[in-house]
């Protein structure tokens, strides 16, 4: 004798037994009560299915031939309720087609009347019962794995956009130093020329001031003002170009810009970054190419692809460098980004886009630069990027991405 199968919640199932026979129906419904099941009955096929719905039972046995409504009916509004509540068929006919048309209705399982052994009875039951758990127990593995999914990738989604933040406040701390040398030098240079001037009136007040004092006075003015100028000019160009490459970083809007200028622009922001590291980068771009696409995701594609090659191809390496190769192929631009770094062994270059990929866990890498800059070109730019690298020779990305073309304004 098979033991009694318990419920998650510790209670005794509950089965449903529909059978016209009264003898076998009352029979099943003693033995199963003796072996600690609840048991509910069903005369017929109708008023099987009346209990059925009004209890849900956890495991149905039914009879094949009844008056009335017949089991195939009850089978099939059982499942029509219900997909995996457990169905037990019991039929005196012996015959094949029975059992293969119960099963392909939905049945779990089938019995021929007479039942000589009822363990084996229990057993079937307790069989169909365990199957049914193990059913639930993996939709609930699912439904927590699909909730704990959404939920990385929420917090995914969060890291990636701290990412790009945290790439942005390198940009502002990096051109923001940028700037301080050539607004530093204008203020120390109008602050020369304002004590030339003092020292100038004070002369020409006392009328000790000679032409000579006056010529030594304009050379130096004229000197002054052109240093101030230079410096100025170079500021606003720098704050012109800051100004425009964060806007499109913090943005994902479309917009028509010429793109050699704006990679000019890009790498002019990154100049903060590749002072002092003896690397350096060369440029290749058609002058007259202008473009429809997001500026932003490529900024940001740039920045990562400069930065990875900084922190990981350089690595213990001087005079390093990055060569961008941007053409035009119809209808897409070609953007090959190369560098003469340590390369990559297979294993890494494989991985490279992998979230929370990173060779230097615990010394800073996040994992998501590379990330970033895949789901940038797939899904923000609609192209395609693939890295291609082998050890010490280097690091090679070629990315390929639709446009529209406009008009060189």
């Amino acid at each position: 004798m098979g033991e009694l199968f318990k419920k998650k919640d510790g209670q005794q199932p509950q089965i449903l037994i529909i059978d016209d026979e009264d003898a076998i129906r009352e029979s099943f419904a003693l033995y199963l009560e003796d072996n600690g099941y609840r048991v509910i009955t069903g005369r017929d096929g109708q008023e099987g299915i009346d209990q059925f719905l009004e209890h849900s039972p956890d495991l149905v046995m039914v009879d094949l031939r009844m008056p009335r409504v017949d089991g195939f009916e009850v089978l099939r509004t059982v499942r029509a309720t219900s997909s995996e509540t457990p169905v037990i068929v019991i039929s005196g006919t012996g015959a094949a087609s029975d059992v293969v048309d119960a099963l392909q209705a939905g049945a779990t399982g089938f019995l021929n009347k007479p039942v000589w052994s009822l363990s084996h009875l229990i057993t079937k039951i307790n069989d169909a019962l365990e199957r049914q758990r193990l059913i639930e127990e993996n939709r609930e593995y699912q439904q927590g794995l699909e909730t704990t999914i959404t939920r990385l990738q929420t917090m995914q989604k969060q890291l990636v956009e701290s990412e790009k933040m945290a790439s942005l406040g390198k940009l502002v701390a990096g051109v923001a130093h940028e700037i301080n040398t050539p607004v530093g030098i204008g203020v120390t240079a109008a602050s020369h020329l304002s004590e030339n001037i003092s020292a100038f009136k004070k002369c020409y007040e006392a009328g000790d001031a000679s032409h000579d004092d006056l010529e030594r006075f304009l050379n130096t003015m004229d000197e002054t003002a052109r240093m101030i100028l230079g410096n100025l000019s170079r500021a606003a160009q720098l704050i012109r170009s800051f100004k425009q490459v964060a806007v499109d970083q913090s943005s994902e809007s479309p917009r028509e810009f010429k793109l050699r200028e704006y990679m000019e622009d890009i790498l002019l922001s990154l100049k903060p970054r590749m002072k002092r590291t003896g690397h350096r980068i060369e440029l290749a771009c058609p002058e007259d190419l202008k473009i429809r696409s997001y500026p932003g995701a490529l900024s940001q594609i740039i920045t990562n692809l400069v930065m990875n090659a900084l922190i990981h191809g350089f690595e213990n390496k001087n005079n390093g460098t990055i060569d961008i190769r941007i053409s035009k192929e119809t209808p897409n631009i070609i953007l090959v980004c190369t560098d003469n770094g340590k390369g990559m062994p297979e294993e890494v270059a494989d991985n490279v886009f992998e979230p929370f990929f990173t060779t230097k866990r615990g010394t800073g890498g996040s994992g998501l630069g590379m990330h970033m800059v895949f789901n940038l070109v797939t899904q923000t730019l609609g192209g395609e990027i693939r890295c291609e690298s082998e050890p010490d020779k280097g690091t090679r990305f070629v990315i390929s991405f639709p446009h529209e073309e406009g008009p060189v304004q």
